[in-house]
Formats: C-alpha cells, sequence, structure tokens
C-alpha cells in the first residue's frame, strides 16, 4: 500500500541522513582543506624575502606614455578633454577614449597647478578614480563627497571650470577646496578630513526619505584622513542603519605631512593602513589559493557551491583590513589598482547597479604624485606646491629674509626641551605645517605623530601631564 505523501518511508528518511552526513563531512574536509591551505600560503607569503614578493603595480595610460625628461612636458593638444564641459559629456566615450581623456586631464591640472601654486600630488594620485566616478555616476543627482577636498582639482576641470583654474586659490577665483555655492557638482563643503563619511550617510538616509529613485552616495577619503576617530563613528553607523553608500578609501601610503619624520613610532606614517596586507595579497601563494578556491568550487555539489562561494571573500578578510570593515558592517571589495581604469570602471559599475541597501568599502591603491616624475621622487610628493617649472619640477619660491613663524617656534621649543627633559611635541598628522618635523630630527624619541586624530592628540597630551610632561 502507498503511503502518504507526507509521510516518508524509512528508506528515504535513512538515505536522507545518509546524505546529510555526507555533506558536512564535505563541508568540514572542505573548510579544513581551505584553512589549512590559507595559513600555508598566508604564512609562505607573510616570511618570504621581500624580493621574492610581487609588488603592488599601478598600469595605466599615464604609465605607458610617462614623460621622458627632464624636461617634461604633456600632450601639445587635448582633444578629448577639449570636448568635455560636463561630465555629461563622458558618457559618449569608449575605454579607449577615457584613458587618453585621463592623461589629457593630468597635465592640464599640472599646467594650472603649475602656474598658481596649490595642491598638486593629491590631485594627481586620484586622476583615474576621477574621471571613472564621474562616467559611472551622474553628478549632480548622484552625491560624490571628496574628504578634504584638497584634491579636486580634476574634478573641478571636469565640471566645467576648467577655464577658471587660472584664478585658482586666487583673489576673486575658484576655490582651492569644495565649495556648494561655487558649483551644484560640488556636494559637499570641506577643507579638514575625516568627515566624508558622516555626509554621505547623511546624504543617503535624507533620500532614502524622500523616496528618491536614485540613492548614490560615494565618499572619497585617504588612509590619513581614515585615522580620524569620526570616520569609525560614521561607519558604524553606516553599518548599523544599512545606510546605502559606498566609500572609496585611497590607500597612497601618505598619512603624515611629510611622511617619514623622525618621531616615537619611527619614521614609517602613523597607521599605515595596509603595508603588509597589500604584499601579501598581491604574493604567488595567495594568488595561487585563491585560483585553487575558485577552480576547486566549481566541482562541488550544487548546495555546497553557493556556501563556498565566499571562500576568496573570506581568504582575503583574513588576511586584510576587510574583516574590520565586515565587522563594521560593511562590504569589503579590494585592494584594487587605482590607477587602473580597466578595473575601476566596471567595479563601480556593479556597485552602482546593486539592489542591496549595504553600505561598500571599495579600496583603492594609488600612488601620489602618480604620472610626475618630480612629484613621484619628493619626499612629500609635492603636496601643497607654490608656482613651478613644469619641466623639471622646481619650485619658485621668494627668498625671504626672515625665518618663518613655524621656524622660530620648532626651534625656540628645541632649545626649551634641550634645558627641559619633560617637553614633548605632539603632532596630529602635520609635523611640516607645526614645526615637529624640525623638532622630531633633534627629539624623535620625543616626538608623537597619532595621525589625523585631534581629540585624541589632546587627551592624549592631557594624560601625559599627569606625570608633568
Amino acid at each position: 500500500k502507498q503511503r502518504p505523501n507526507h509521510q516518508p518511508s524509512t528508506i528515504t528518511k535513512r538515505n536522507n541522513t545518509k546524505s546529510s552526513r555526507r555533506n558536512r563531512k564535505t563541508m568540514k574536509f572542505i573548510q579544513r582543506s581551505t584553512l589549512l591551505f590559507l595559513l600555508s600560503s598566508s604564512a609562505v607569503g607573510a616570511f618570504a624575502p621581500v624580493s621574492h614578493r610581487q609588488p603592488f603595480r599601478t598600469t595605466s595610460l599615464a604609465a605607458e606614455n610617462s614623460p621622458q625628461g627632464p624636461p617634461y612636458s604633456g600632450p601639445a593638444v587635448k582633444p578629448i578633454l577639449d570636448g568635455i564641459k560636463s561630465p555629461d559629456d563622458m558618457k559618449r566615450l569608449d575605454m579607449r577614449q577615457l584613458k587618453q581623456l585621463a592623461n589629457e586631464l593630468r597635465w592640464e591640472t599640472l599646467e594650472s597647478v603649475s602656474k598658481t601654486g596649490g595642491h598638486l600630488s593629491s590631485s594627481l594620485g586620484v586622476n583615474e578614480l576621477t574621471v571613472a566616478l564621474h562616467y559611472v555616476f551622474e553628478m549632480p543627482e548622484d552625491d560624490i563627497i571628496w574628504d578634504v577636498s584638497h584634491q579636486c582639482y580634476p574634478h573641478k576641470i571636469l565640471t566645467g571650470r576648467r577655464e577658471k583654474m587660472s584664478g585658482l586659490r586666487q583673489l576673486g577665483g575658484i576655490s582651492g577646496f569644495c565649495k556648494r555655492k561655487e558649483s551644484p557638482y560640488d556636494s559637499f563643503g570641506a577643507g579638514h578630513s575625516t568627515t566624508s563619511i558622516s555626509a554621505a550617510q547623511g546624504m543617503s538616509v535624507a533620500k532614502s526619505m524622500l523616496n528618491k529613485k536614485r540613492n548614490n552616495c560615494i565618499a572619497v577619503i585617504g588612509d590619513g584622513a581614515i585615522t580620524g576617530g569620526m570616520a569609525y563613528e560614521a561607519m558604524n553607523s553606516a553599518g548599523y542603519l544599512r545606510s546605502r553608500m559606498i566609500v572609496v578609501l585611497n590607500d597612497n601610503g601618505q598619512v603624515s605631512l611629510p611622511t617619514g619624520t623622525p618621531s616615537a613610532g619611527g619614521t614609517v606614517p602613523a597607521s599605515q593602513l595596509s603595508t603588509y596586507t597589500s604584499n601579501l595579497l598581491v604574493s604567488r601563494p595567495f594568488q595561487d589559493f585563491r585560483s585553487f578556491a575558485k577552480s576547486f568550487n566549481k566541482l562541488l555539489p550544487t548546495e555546497l557551491q553557493d556556501m563556498n562561494k565566499r571562500i576568496d571573500e573570506y581568504a582575503r578578510g583574513i588576511v586584510s583590513g576587510g574583516t574590520l570593515f565586515e565587522e563594521l558592517g560593511f562590504y569589503y571589495v579590494g585592494p584594487v589598482d587605482g590607477h587602473d581604469l580597466d578595473n575601476l570602471v566596471p567595479i563601480l559599475e556593479k556597485l552602482r547597479d546593486s539592489d542591496s541597501n549595504k553600505p561598500v568599502l571599495l579600496h583603492i591603491k594609488t600612488t601620489k604624485g602618480y604620472g610626475y616624475p618630480p612629484a613621484e621622487a619628493a619626499s612629500d610628493r609635492m603636496h601643497g606646491v607654490a608656482k613651478f617649472n613644469l619641466g623639471t619640477g622646481e619650485q619658485t619660491k621668494s627668498k625671504g629674509i626672515a625665518p618663518s613663524l613655524t621656524s622660530i617656534f620648532a626651534n625656540s621649543l628645541i632649545e626649551a626641551a634641550q634645558e627641559d627633559r619633560s617637553i614633548v611635541g605632539i603632532t596630529a598628522a602635520m609635523p611640516g605645517g607645526t614645526g615637529m618635523d624640525i623638532f622630531g630630527r633633534r627629539f624623535p624619541k620625543r616626538t608623537f605623530d597619532v595621525g589625523i586624530a585631534e581629540q585624541h592628540a589632546v587627551t592624549m597630551g592631557a594624560g601625559m601631564a599627569f606625570f608633568w610632561f
């Protein structure tokens, strides 16, 4: 007599039990094998000699057409850039034209800043990112928030202010930072660091409450600015509220200005985010593991493939900063070459078109001053410059007789510190602008660079003062 459908036979139960046991055993085997392979790969990558590791490489049209010199010079004509009056004009370009636009844009920025002075290397470092963002997103309906916004010169050129660049930072001219009253393409005014993620979240929440059909809010923040506590406060809130937003972490290893100032922490930048992990992620053992994981997953039963699709993500997260951002509620993507438009554009398109409301952190690696050899070679990467000779990179600085107030302060502090061992110096990633670089060369063990964290710097000083420092 046939059993009702709702009463499975003993044989069916037994088969299901056996199948379940096999699946559990298979899953345990896969997890253990994957972890063992990952640990062995990580160990090899971590302890291999530096010469055996594969360095993180950047490739773009700027690299292919790297200027020979000195003297250095860019293209004589800029036909693609000449046709760009607003970001809408970029939508018709193909990838080859986008790369040419990036090259023309870089030299337009260089030529403009060489005549006015300003923040140079930060703008050069995000040149390709700026092109990709404006190509993929629809400003001003979409919002791009530049943290600090000293890197916004390419953004200004692409958003209808190319002819005004001759008045950059001049009386009656355009600002050196983003300014809402200057252009509808400047989503948020800035000038100081670590505000972009909070602003992007606020915009995202507001658009959701207004039931906007498009809700793309992108915060571009550097590895220096992300050392500020406000950035983590914002990320914690964004993950909790599940705010739809993209945070682009521009990781260029230039946290303090200038990087390399002697201090109690050594000469490395304060809070370098991923020097070790970036080397590991591009090492041959880890790449072999990722290839193995992806290939092996295709051989598994369908019900197990869904679980193992996260093997690559999990492995990447273990050895990178990804787990930190994942724990804050973000989906982590990266690290990605920030000068490679072939990768940047499709990644940004997929993030734009995603239906998920989970915030995303896109981690890109860039070189500050990229594409201009004098900037790449300078200790400060030509971060803030006076007018300079474009062919050589030599800056035209006024020869004042009187010493600067910064040097007077630093030398006076050194004189006092020679007599009083309790005097220390604390800087929030600005040793050059405060004179702490001069003090640090004389008293490195009594100089503390805490990153862009002014609240922490002041309160740390209060704590030291309890012991008469």
